[in-house]
């Protein structure tokens, strides 16, 4: 009988160990989803972004990726969307970079 209780007693602590666990992975994963952010801004005649974690800036793009000669977005509205883009592969764990496709594919969806 007394290992019975004393299986039940590691049963109950074990347990309890893997409950605090997983909240405390839930509550962190919450945590890192709103640390990074897109803002943009105007650059030259038109508009650029930039990827913040927390308040440093981590990625600043003033010109449309994958253009010659640095031109800027058209609108406040693609530098947006690919700054979203850009966010949405960093929290996947994904390479950053835009290819000329994405970029076309974005630009196309908007006009």
């Amino acid at each position: 009988m007394t290992k019975r209780i004393l299986a039940l007693l590691l049963l109950f602590v074990t347990s309890i160990i893997l409950l605090i666990y997983f909240l405390f992975t839930l509550s962190g994963e919450n945590k890192n989803a709103d640390i990074y952010s897109v803002r943009t801004f105007k650059s030259g005649d038109g508009w650029g972004y930039q990827i913040n974690k927390k308040e440093k800036v981590i990625i600043l793009q003033p010109y449309m990726p994958c253009i010659k000669w640095n031109q800027p977005f058209p609108d406040e509205k693609s530098a947006q969307e690919i700054g979203e883009l850009v966010l949405s592969k960093i929290r996947n764990n994904e390479d950053p970079s835009i290819t000329r496709e994405e970029l076309n594919e974005k630009l196309q969806r908007l006009l």
